[in-house]
């Protein structure tokens, strides 16, 4: 397979669910937790340097930088998807949430990605996990409790907040990103979005890799069966 040098399918599709949730509609949900309304000047330094290390390192393929600013729990959550694109069968990939669903599907289209010992690392070092702009700006820093923080997203494009949070954990004495929490949020978003247009997650998630890739539907719809 050939795969064209674009942004990776789940960027253009989390990209679009981030602009639809931020103009209206359902929003997908945010952390449910009360933030004070100040945070010290320290705290959002350091939030906001976990945050821009992160995309500064997915948008130059630094699979350290990245893997850095991670919590432990977004690691390992990593890890467990790309055992899910070497093993899970049909039914469990269609029933992931759809930010899974297409990590799962990039891995197959792409199965050296899987060999070595960090796939995701692979898959940083590769540019498929994501682009700046895909993450948006973060604005206002608040903590929710000592160990957790969120951060509103802004548009880049004009810097209004929208509905949308990043939660930020505190390990040790260093800040680090929540992945997981982004990705469920994210996924909610994409649900969202395919309900107004009427598919199902698991075909936007399709058509996404399928303009990314150039393949044809078929192929991609294998990808849901047939392990690398």
């Amino acid at each position: 397979m050939v795969v064209r040098e674009r942004p990776a399918g789940w960027v253009l599709v989390i990209a679009l669910a981030l602009g639809v949730a931020a103009c209206g509609g359902e929003e997908p949900s945010v952390p449910q937790v009360a933030a004070t309304p100040t945070a010290d000047p320290e705290l959002v330094g350091e939030v906001s340097a976990t945050f821009a290390t992160y995309r500064s390192g997915v948008v130059q393929g630094d699979a350290g930088a990245v893997l850095g600013a991670l919590d432990e729990g977004s690691v390992e959550a990593m890890a467990r998807v790309a055992e899910l694109a070497e093993t899970a069968d049909e039914a469990t990939v269609r029933d992931l949430p759809a930010a899974d669903q297409l990590l799962v599907l990039t891995y197959r289209l792409r199965p050296e990605l899987l060999e070595g010992d960090d796939p995701y690392e692979n898959l940083v070092e590769a540019g498929l996990a994501g682009q700046d702009r895909s993450l948006w700006d973060l604005g206002d820093i608040s903590p929710v409790r000592d160990d957790v923080a969120i951060g509103v997203v802004t548009d880049p494009a004009t810097s209004a907040p929208t509905p949308q949070r990043w939660r930020f954990e505190r390990e040790g004495d260093v800040w680090r990103f929540d992945l997981v929490e982004a990705h469920r949020l994210l996924s909610d978003a994409i649900d969202a979005a395919a309900d107004r247009a009427g598919v199902g997650v698991d075909d936007l998630v399709a058509a996404t890799v399928v303009d990314l890739s150039g393949e044809d539907p078929r192929t991609v719809q294998e990808l849901y069966t047939e392990t690398p």
